[in-house]
């Protein structure tokens, strides 16, 4: 099961309920801090893959996925129907803007015309010095074993330190999920705590790209999974 949790609406979004909840979210979004150049989804190539962001087009694709007993365990989504999976997908594709905390940016992972899963964004804190973002993916179990979701995670890693200059990256994990925790590692990550039921990675920018890390800095040896 390839899943990393999907992240989850800031608090001081969520707490704007009821029939004002429109107005005092968007007063929110107003005031909350903003970096100074947004990063906007596009499409990222890799050997085998496109990365670029959900069309509604995808409704098919999407129904897949959503009919897939392992992500939505892994993800503890609801079996939806059929409207209900349309409204998630046209959701999804509204994910396309990284500005402000809490915004999330979603590429979809497109395999010879179809798509296979998706990785995610979501930014945390937008302080250049200690600013931070969660990385989450998708993936259908059939299109598993293949090394397409280290691919599409190594691409939105390149964009988190390379175009939102994000500081560190965290992968948040079910601890049950142990391939998620194996991707995880594979990427460079290393585990930072967590609770009892899920394990937090974490990777710093001079992890991901050593070349660029000061002189005589090195990146620690990752714990191996059996610890987390």
């Amino acid at each position: 099961m390839l899943v990393a949790s999907l992240p989850r609406l800031p608090h001081w979004l969520l707490r704007h309920r009821g029939p004002v909840a429109g107005w005092g979210a968007l007063r929110s979004l107003w005031s909350a801090p903003a970096i100074g150049r947004p990063v906007e989804a596009h499409e990222l190539r890799t050997a085998r893959l496109i990365l670029r962001p959900y069309r509604v087009s995808d409704e098919a694709d999407w129904r897949r996925i959503e009919d897939d007993e392992e992500v939505r365990h892994g993800l503890d989504w609801p079996l939806r129907t059929a409207r209900q999976v349309r409204e998630h997908l046209v959701d999804r594709t509204a994910h396309t803007t990284l500005a402000r905390p809490g915004d999330l940016l979603v590429l979809a992972m497109e395999l010879d015309g179809h798509v296979i899963g998706d990785v995610s964004l979501h930014l945390r804190t937008v302080a250049l010095e200690t600013r931070v973002a969660e990385i989450g993916w998708l993936q259908l179990t059939a299109a598993g074993g293949h090394g397409y979701a280290t691919e599409a995670a190594r691409a939105m890693l390149d964009l988190a330190f390379d175009e939102l200059d994000a500081c560190l990256v965290t992968a948040v994990v079910e601890r049950s999920n142990i391939a998620s925790a194996r991707l995880a590692l594979r990427l460079g990550f290393r585990p930072a705590g967590g609770t009892a039921h899920r394990a937090t990675f974490v990777i710093a920018a001079s992890e991901h790209r050593p070349d660029r890390a000061a002189s005589g800095i090195s990146s620690p040896r990752p714990e191996s999974v059996e610890k987390l």
